[in-house]
This record gives structure tokens, C-alpha cells and sequence, in this order.
């Protein structure tokens, strides 16, 4: 009886593997994965008015985007994003795209087919406006 459960055993333990410092070490084939950081926003914007410089001027690049945007899908709307830096003063984002959402409604745009908003920019970027379409 004895032989049989030693027997039992060592077929049993035939398919164990030790414990030892390789088992938890990852495998040679094992590929570390780069980690992006996740895009704010995956469209590509119609216009981006930067605000490096004060007061820029955007009008006519802004009337051009709009007349084409408008002859291509009649009734698009607009999302119109300031996007601020970190520690970017959120007042001034705001003024800035609401200055934008003014402009396209003086372009013939109802303001029904314009939305606002307000993101914070990827590390090192600069005070912007972009100008979106749906």
C-alpha cells in the first residue's frame, strides 16, 4: 500500500516546477508597453488661434474656415475649446473662446450651432482656441 501512494506522489509532482527568484521574474520575451498620454481631443480642429502673442489676429483666417466649412455641410455646428495651460487662468479662456463663438455668430452663424468649452492643455502647451466641427 505504501509503494502506491509513493508511486501516487512522485506522478503526482512529476508535473511541479520549484518556486525560486525566476519564477516571478518577467520573461525575456516580454515587451515593456510605452504609454502614451491620452489625447484630449482626437478630431483635428477646422482652426487653432494661438495666444502667445496678445490680441491675435484671427478674423479673416476665421471668416475663410467658416465660409468653407459652412459651403461643404450647411448647418455644421461649432465647438469652440479653449484650451489652457497648467496653471492657466480660466477667465481668459473663457473670454477668449466666447471673442471666437462672437465672431462666427457675426459670420451668419446661428448660436444654437455653437458650443463652448474649456480643456486643460498637454504639458507645455500654450493658451489656444480651437475651432471644431460636427
Amino acid at each position: 500500500m505504501k509503494v502506491i501512494w509513493v508511486l501516487l506522489v512522485g506522478v503526482a509532482l512529476t508535473g511541479c516546477k520549484l518556486v525560486d527568484q525566476t519564477t516571478f521574474a518577467p520573461s525575456p520575451e516580454a515587451k515593456t508597453a510605452v504609454v502614451e498620454p491620452p489625447k484630449v481631443d482626437p478630431r483635428t480642429p477646422l482652426l487653432t488661434i494661438g495666444y502667445a502673442t496678445p490680441n491675435p489676429a484671427y478674423q479673416d483666417v476665421l471668416r475663410y474656415a467658416v465660409r468653407e466649412a459652412e459651403s461643404r455641410a450647411p448647418g455644421v455646428q461649432y465647438d469652440v475649446i479653449a484650451m489652457l495651460p497648467d496653471g492657466g487662468d480660466a477667465a481668459s479662456g473663457q473670454k477668449s473662446a466666447v471673442e471666437v463663438m462672437r465672431a462666427i455668430v457675426a459670420l451668419g452663424v446661428a448660436p444654437s450651432r455653437i458650443h463652448l468649452g474649456l480643456r486643460g492643455a498637454a504639458a507645455g502647451g500654450t493658451r489656444e482656441v480651437r475651432v471644431y466641427v460636427q
